[in-house]
This record gives C-alpha cells, sequence and structure tokens, in this order.
C-alpha cells in the first residue's frame, strides 16, 4: 500500500524533464517540495498525451490523488481509489477502461509506510520512509483519468506484491519503475506494459521516522529525520 508519499528539495524540473524526455518549458513556481503528500492533494504528473495531428508529446500537469471515475456521482470516491492492485488491474471496472491509454508516472523522493506490531487493542504502527539506495528520484507507475462533470483530473498509484527483504514492514509496495521502463510503461501496449507489473528490482531502504508523519498537518523536512 502507497498512502503517503514525499518530494523534497532535491526533485525539482531537471529530473522530471530528464526522465520524462519533457521538451515544454519549466513551470513558473518549479513545483515546491512538499514532506507529507495525502490523498486528495494535487502533485505533478507525467503522462503522454496526442497532439491535434496525432504526435505523442510527454507533459507533466497536476493532479489530484485519489481516482475520480467518470461515471463517479461523489468526489469522496477517490479516498477509496487512491490505490490499485496490479494483479486485478484488468478485472476492476474502475481500472480496466484505464490500462490501454491512461498510464502515468508520478515522479516523488520516496514514500511512507507504517509497520504494525501486534494485535487487537495493543497494536503499534511505526513510520518508515522508503527510498530508493541510490538517493535518485523514484517513479511509481500509475493510472489516471478524467472526470469532466468535476473537472478534474486524478490518478491512483499502482501496488505490487512486497519484495522479500520489505515485506516484514508491509506486504505491499507501490509499482517503482526504473528510468529505462518509464517509455514502455507510458508508450508501449498493454502487453508489453504489463511485464512491468512485478516487485521492484531497485534497491530500496527503509528508515524509522516520528509517527508525526500520520497528521496531514505535518509538512516539513524535519519528517524524514531518522529516529535516534
Amino acid at each position: 500500500m502507497c498512502g503517503r508519499k514525499y518530494a523534497d528539495e532535491e526533485l525539482n524540473w531537471a529530473e522530471y524533464r530528464d526522465a520524462l524526455n519533457i521538451v515544454t518549458p519549466a513551470p513558473p513556481d518549479n513545483f515546491p517540495p512538499h514532506y507529507n503528500i495525502a490523498p486528495t492533494l494535487n502533485v505533478p504528473v507525467g503522462l503522454s498525451r496526442t497532439d491535434d495531428s496525432g504526435n505523442r508529446f510527454r507533459t507533466l500537469e497536476r493532479m489530484r490523488w485519489g481516482l475520480i471515475p467518470h461515471w463517479a456521482k461523489d468526489i469522496k470516491i477517490g479516498s477509496k481509489m487512491t490505490n490499485a492492485r496490479s494483479e486485478t488491474l484488468t478485472e476492476k471496472p474502475s481500472f480496466a477502461p484505464l490500462v490501454k491509454a491512461n498510464r502515468c508516472v508520478i515522479p516523488v523522493s520516496g514514500f511512507y509506510e507504517w509497520q504494525r506490531k501486534g494485535s487487537g487493542k495493543t497494536a503499534r504502527k511505526q513510520a518508515y520512509k522508503v527510498a530508493r539506495s541510490d538517493n535518485k528520484p523514484m517513479f511509481l507507475g500509475g493510472l489516471w483519468t478524467f472526470h469532466p462533470g468535476f473537472d478534474i483530473c486524478s490518478y491512483t498509484v499502482v501496488t505490487t506484491a512486497a519484495t522479500e527483504t520489505f515485506a516484514p514492514i508491509h506486504h505491499r509496495l507501490p509499482l517503482i519503475l526504473e528510468k529505462r521502463e518509464i517509455n514502455c510503461w507510458l508508450d508501449d501496449d498493454w502487453i508489453l506494459a504489463s511485464s512491468l507489473l512485478a516487485p521492484t528490482k531497485c534497491t530500496i531502504s527503509a528508515t524509522r521516522i516520528s509517527n508525526d508523519v500520520g497528521n496531514v498537518r505535518n509538512n516539513h523536512p524535519g519528517l524524514l529525520k531518522p529516529l535516534s
């Protein structure tokens, strides 16, 4: 599961442009860092679009986290669709129509996960920040859609089973794409793109941090500080 993400000051327009092969000018605000990205927030999302001449081009657009299907009558449904299980993408009516042409990439510095310890009333949760071990940006695979009634573009993060080393913390991981896999995920046919739906092969590191990150009002670099 991926319920929170973060994009620190190291993730900038140059990283977006390089990874996504974007040729359009940089935005005026360069997407400021956010240390506690929660569902319903708008964040930069990379995708491919087609112009009037039929040419494909890459773009970076702000989208709301939490997919709102075009048929939805209540915007709140997005809070239940922040993640999409890779194993059932083509079976779910909210996701199946999107897998062929509405795939996207969410660039982040990393994400947060909570390890559950114990059970029942005595259960405790410990927060972790999860990043690539090489400190490079993390590119998450997702699906996006547009709701004409609400005039909102929204997305969901695809998840896979956890790797053996990450499983003690949580049994799910977001789909983490290598830079060389981005073109395939965004533009190749579904048969090729679906071959990427597997636990990440890159090395990730999980670091214990303060549970303060659980409060969505907290948004500062101190959230990333490791616990002593």
